[in-house]
């Protein structure tokens, strides 16, 4: 590239702004659409050096798209390396998802004690900004992601790891909030009265942070970004959770049903039905006060990264029980305890919920193939690996670890509710009828997760999470689950009205 005044026009290159990591099996076209943005990349990156009083960027590279961001690796004259991160338009509510990430890093790093990135610039108002995006400009983390060293690092090491991510907990339990949503800084939402944070205890009503509405995935995805509910804050857990079952409602009345990819439907399996799922949310309302757990250890609202895989977790390469930066702040909200995800998805587990905190007894690995016995002992080690990481929280952070036995609880007859008192007789009158529709409905939801179970089974690595698969695989993936709904259709459509039916839930393209 020439050295003297010329600059490089990065608007020229359409790869830019378009989703290209991969293709999709399900509604590809809309995928595709709502991952595509274009914006003006000379202005960011002049913004991009401004922001760390670089002379100006030399060298633009787009990492590999998220599901629901570009991010660019942004090289300035002086050899210094920042990131830009620009969202989609499926990213969330537009100016809040952004607004709520840049504050939670920043509420991260000081209040929390935790490695997130530092950032330098920011925009959450797409139309008034020159970019003409929505933008956050900051540090590019130290060391390596997870994923690079976990295959490869000793049981000490990633023990390490364990302990290092367990301390980060303990910090985050430090402190709580007033109420559930999403944290903001002051100016760029209205808080509701009384917005602070508790640490160790203390009340802090006077700073910079408030809380707002809540940018959690769950009031984004599918659609449910436009709807018109209140997605907070709440000061209490019973509006939070009724809340939550008005937006299901809405849902239902408003948004197009998503493909089902965990569950195949058809005759013979479960059908999606909007009477059964509104009468079932009527249902929740009406019992929620029965159901709220007594235990406020788990119900006080807490901030939580709830996406630690293991490419948004670095360590240092050196010493890899050391983490050095967590990254994919944005959708972090604060909900009840026992509403995060308690354990980190590094852990790649699974399977059924381990029984006891013993270890998993050694795999038998006399006559099996290489093949097996490779599988039997990475399976036994990741099972000790999350029985180590369970272990470490019951001794290290006690009240997390009673979201684990809250969620092992065995289910309750009405009567033996800890919120349900003698006199309170049970609301519904279910006929022989209704239970029958009910345990059909059950079995069949069951039929269509087992068959979903055997075709993951079948396709390996070219099933398409999330509807998505590399380029590279893609015909491979298109010929498998072509050869998987053959073989639905051979075994369970009857007739040529079944075999339609069959045709018209099938989710992939």
């Amino acid at each position: 590239m020439d050295s003297g005044s010329s600059e490089t026009d990065w608007n020229s290159n359409s790869e830019f702004f378009k989703f290209t990591r991969g293709r999709f099996i399900v509604d590809e076209a809309e995928n595709l659409r709502k991952r595509e943005i274009r914006f003006d990349l000379n202005r960011l990156a002049r913004v991009a050096a401004d922001s760390i009083g670089a002379a100006r960027c030399v060298d633009i590279k787009k990492y590999p798209d998220g599901m629901f961001n570009k991010a660019f690796l942004m090289s300035m004259d002086d050899g210094r390396e920042i990131i830009a991160k620009v969202p989609n338009p499926n990213a969330g509510v537009p100016h809040y998802t952004t607004a709520s990430e840049v504050a939670t890093m920043d509420f991260a790093r000081r209040i929390l004690d935790t490695p997130a990135p530092r950032v330098y610039a920011w925009n959450s108002q797409a139309e008034t900004h020159p970019v003409g995006a929505e933008f956050i400009i900051m540090d590019k983390v130290e060391g390596v992601p997870l994923s690079q060293v976990w295959g490869t690092m000793k049981l000490t090491q990633k023990l390490q790891v364990l302990l290092a991510m367990a301390r980060l907990q303990k910090r985050w339990l430090s402190v709580s909030f007033s109420h559930y949503g999403s944290l903001y800084y002051k100016g760029d939402v209205q808080p509701p009265e009384g917005s602070h944070y508790i640490k160790d205890g203390k009340a802090v009503g006077d700073s910079e942070f408030v809380i707002g509405l809540s940018t959690g995935r769950d009031w984004c995805d599918a659609g449910r970004s436009i709807l018109d509910v209140d997605k907070g804050p709440w000061a209490s857990l019973m509006q939070f959770l009724q809340a939550v079952g008005m937006r299901e409602m809405k849902a239902i009345q408003c948004l197009k049903a998503p493909k089902q990819l965990a569950l195949f439907c058809g005759p013979n399996l479960y059908r999606p039905d909007t009477g059964n799922k509104r009468t079932a949310l009527a249902y929740y309302q009406q019992v929620l006060d029965a159901l709220i757990p007594k235990d406020t250890a788990i119900t006080k609202p807490y901030l939580w990264h709830n996406d630690l895989h293991n490419d948004n977790v670095f360590v240092d390469p050196d010493n890899p029980g050391t983490i050095t930066g967590i990254i994919d702040w944005q959708s972090t909200h604060i909900s009840p305890l026992f509403n995060h995800n308690i354990d980190p998805a590094f852990l790649d587990w699974d399977g059924l919920e381990p029984e006891t905190l013993d270890p998993a007894p050694r795999p038998a690995l006399s006559g099996l193939t290489p093949e097996e016995r490779s599988a039997a002992v990475q399976e036994y080690t990741i099972q000790n690996v999350l029985i180590a990481w369970r272990k470490l929280m019951q001794a290290k952070n006690p009240d997390l670890y009673r979201t684990i036995e809250f969620r092992k609880t065995t289910a309750d007859t009405w009567a033996d509710l800890p919120a349900v008192t003698s006199d309170v007789p049970f609301p519904f009158n279910f006929s022989e009828a209704d239970y029958e529709r009910i345990k059909e409905d059950s079995d069949d939801a069951v039929a269509g997760t087992e068959l979903v179970a055997e075709a993951k089974e079948r396709l390996g690595d070219l099933w398409p999470d999330k509807g998505f698969i590399e380029h590279e695989r893609y015909h491979d993936c298109k010929t498998a689950l072509d050869e998987v709904k053959g073989l639905i259709l051979k075994q369970l459509a009857e007739t040529d009205e079944e075999r339609a039916e069959y045709e018209r839930y099938w989710p992939f393209d």
